[in-house]
């Protein structure tokens, strides 16, 4: 696959894609949240005409800054010495042509960017053609082990972040098949308005919405789950409903792909580009670079090429689909004058799948009401959707176990009794 880009109407989608999230962060006050939250990130806060090639940039002189900068960075396209032209251009069209000419005159790799250890955005260049040779893997198993020829692909999954790129635009570029996006594409899978041939990519928040419903899938629909682990539950109730196959994808916008598996009591199988270093189980081998990378779990290995992830090393939990850090967001609510100490993490599945924060007041006499309301404003001005806790319990001391290690809490009491 030596000399394949991306089409301009896929360069057209990402650049849209990467507008719409730089604006939903840069107006974070006005941002209005999509439902289901914060994977639609094809529409932003200023959703983007039907015919994005003429639309021009609603940004002002700061913003336009703001976005071309991202633009730049995500495409790598400084060594072409065309970036500054992107403040010239006023339309997406215009810019889609740079890039274009950019990435013929330069480098065609592309930057994702992640959450590291710190919560701090971090950058995660990768290779253009260890990336096409990804999604032509995928490609081959379709073809040879699913048997299934891809006819349309759905996309539920943002096209700026790695796992969306591979699948919504290399992949489907590859293929030479059409892509339905965001709400749209939502709207056909909940309403079963599939055809055999279809491949739905989503990831393990969407796909439990999309099992709530119970109706049958059509024969020969596909789908594919990556961003954080899937339910087995809900597999097999979307395999009840009559979904043919759905692919279990493990990897990180660090690394791209490392392994994939169709059966959720079977381990994952490594990608052809990773090989185990024998005695290690938080590394891997790149046989492209040549290097060890780095891993975000640990592993239990079955053999030297099917592996099982024994938990994340950076503390991150995934809240749909998205990697947050509840001992940063603590640390970020632990600096406002109304909180003496405060404590984050998950809910319990019967709870819901957000986060909780228990807070000790700094002043015992505010009424709870007012201070919660402080506090959900707080968060809706500073944190991302997936950061901020859907539910405040107050107290006068952080729930421990016998043990006095930090314990759960219900959502149901103000009590200090801990959860063990």
């Amino acid at each position: 696959m030596q000399g394949f880009e991306l089409s301009e109407t896929t360069l057209l989608e990402v650049i849209k894609a990467l507008v719409a999230d730089e604006l939903k962060a840069l107006r974070p006050a006005t941002a209005q949240d999509i439902f289901p939250e914060d994977w639609d990130k094809h529409t932003s806060i200023h959703p983007l005409p039907a015919d994005s090639k003429q639309a021009s940039l609603q940004a002002d002189s700061l913003e336009k800054l703001a976005l071309a900068t991202r633009v730049t960075d995500f495409f790598q396209i400084r060594e072409s010495g065309l970036e500054d032209y992107l403040l010239r251009h006023k339309t997406l069209g215009q810019w889609a042509e740079l890039v274009a000419e950019a990435r013929k005159r330069g480098t065609r790799n592309i930057t994702f960017y992640t959450s590291g250890s710190t919560g701090q955005p971090k950058a995660c260049p990768q290779e253009w053609q260890s990336l096409v040779t990804e999604a032509e893997y995928f490609r081959q198993v379709f073809t040879q082990k699913l048997q299934q020829p891809i006819q349309r692909i759905l996309a539920l999954s943002p096209c700026q972040h790695i796992y969306g790129f591979l699948f919504s635009a290399l992949l489907p570029d590859l293929l030479d098949v059409p892509v339905i996006r965001g709400t749209r594409a939502f709207s056909w899978v909940q309403s079963r308005n599939l055809q055999a041939g279809d491949l739905v990519i989503g990831f393990p928040f969407i796909w439990k919405q999309i099992s709530r419903s119970q109706q049958p899938f059509p024969a020969g629909v596909v789908g594919i789950t990556s961003t954080g682990p899937c339910d087995p539950q809900i597999i097999q109730q979307l395999q009840q409903q009559g979904l043919s196959h759905l692919l279990e994808i493990y990897g990180s916008s660090e690394t791209g792909g490392l392994g994939w598996r169709e059966q959720t009591d079977q381990p994952f199988e490594l990608l052809p580009r990773w090989q185990a270093v024998e005695g290690r189980d938080d590394v891997l081998l790149d046989l492209v670079s040549r290097q060890q990378q780095p891993l975000n779990d640990q592993f239990h290995w079955q053999d030297n090429h099917h592996f099982y992830p024994a938990g994340r090393l950076d503390q991150a939990l995934q809240v749909a689909g998205i990697n947050v850090f509840p001992a940063r967001i603590a640390e970020q609510l632990r600096q406002l004058p109304q909180i003496q100490e405060v404590a984050v993490r998950l809910m319990s599945p019967a709870e819901g799948e957000r986060l909780k924060a228990f807070v000790i007041p700094a002043d015992p006499q505010q009424s709870e009401s007012e201070l919660r309301q402080q506090l959900q404003t707080w968060c809706q001005q500073n944190l991302k959707t997936a950061e901020r806790p859907q539910a405040f319990t107050f107290g006068n001391q952080l729930p421990r176990n016998s043990l006095g290690k930090a314990s759960d809490w219900s959502l149901q009491t103000s009590n200090l009794t801990p959860t063990e």
